[in-house]
């Protein structure tokens, strides 16, 4: 064979090679465009694992993350579903997260309640909760009621659910969440917790910082105390009116005062003792 020959012909062997690499780069070109033409419909959600709930159920976590009859895999957005989640008010945190081929998990961390807030519904009065953070997020149950203080002396115009109270108590609701995470049974002893005016203070003062007026569960005397309140004070709050009641004293005292390191008592004329 002359060597143009075999030029020629190793020139024909280099094309059909070329056409060869072609044609495969196509096919594989044309089985992606298939593959994301008719995989993602496919890929239905058919699972969907909840956890973390326990006054939420299923279907109520699954409505809040907004989710379709129909969810696609690689169409849903498990960012914008746990987003969703987070709208909820019971719901102080959520993940998303999607599992190939065919399933959505979205873990959930509700809300707990370590106080509670009077607001009107429906022309009557009801208890709503109020977690650490200072959200008021769903009404109270009379198990819940019974577990945690009244938190008065707040105002609420158009109050709905996911309302944060006032900077002013948020240390203080920190501190009922320490409380009734490591002692709730202190945390349960105490009926109501008013937020006042400082005692002595010009009627309408503004600037000065607000004072608690604390009631416990099985006394009538009011305790007042600073609003950076702590399990120590309490459990010292709680010590001093079992003593007034076994000595028979607490019928005299119409005040105690523990807002110095010395505690006060006033009489029922208003003189401390």
């Amino acid at each position: 064979m002359s060597d143009y020959a075999r030029r020629a012909q190793g020139q024909q062997r280099g094309i059909e090679r070329v056409l060869v690499a072609l044609l495969v780069a196509m096919a594989v070109l044309a089985a992606v465009a298939a593959a994301l033409l008719l995989l993602p419909p496919a890929l239905r959600v058919t699972r969907y694992e909840v956890s973390g709930n326990a006054s939420l159920t299923r279907d109520e976590v699954l409505a809040a993350a907004l989710i379709h009859e129909k969810e696609y895999y690689f169409a849903l957005d498990a960012g914008r579903v746990a987003a969703a989640v987070m709208a909820e008010p019971r719901v102080a945190s959520a993940k998303a997260e999607k599992v190939f081929p065919n399933c959505l998990r979205i873990a959930v961390t509700e809300r707990r309640p370590v106080a509670s807030v009077l607001v009107s519904a429906n022309g009557r009065a009801r208890a709503a909760c109020v977690d650490a953070e200072g959200v008021a997020y769903a009404f109270a149950s009379a198990a819940e009621s019974s577990a945690m203080p009244v938190l008065s002396g707040l105002r609420f115009e158009g109050f709905r659910f996911g309302t944060r109270l006032p900077s002013s108590v948020s240390s203080l609701l920190a501190t009922l969440g320490r409380i009734g995470e490591e002692e709730p049974a202190i945390l349960a002893s105490i009926s109501e917790i008013r937020i006042v005016a400082p005692y002595g203070a010009a009627q309408g003062a503004a600037s000065a910082a607000p004072e608690l007026l604390i009631y416990p569960l099985n006394e009538r005397i009011p305790v007042r105390a600073n609003a950076s309140l702590d399990a120590p004070t309490l459990r010292s709050i709680l010590l001093v009116l079992d003593v007034l009641g076994t000595r028979g004293i607490a019928a005299s005292v119409s005040e105690i005062d523990f807002r110095t390191g010395t505690v006060v008592y006033r009489g029922k004329e208003g003189r401390p003792e």
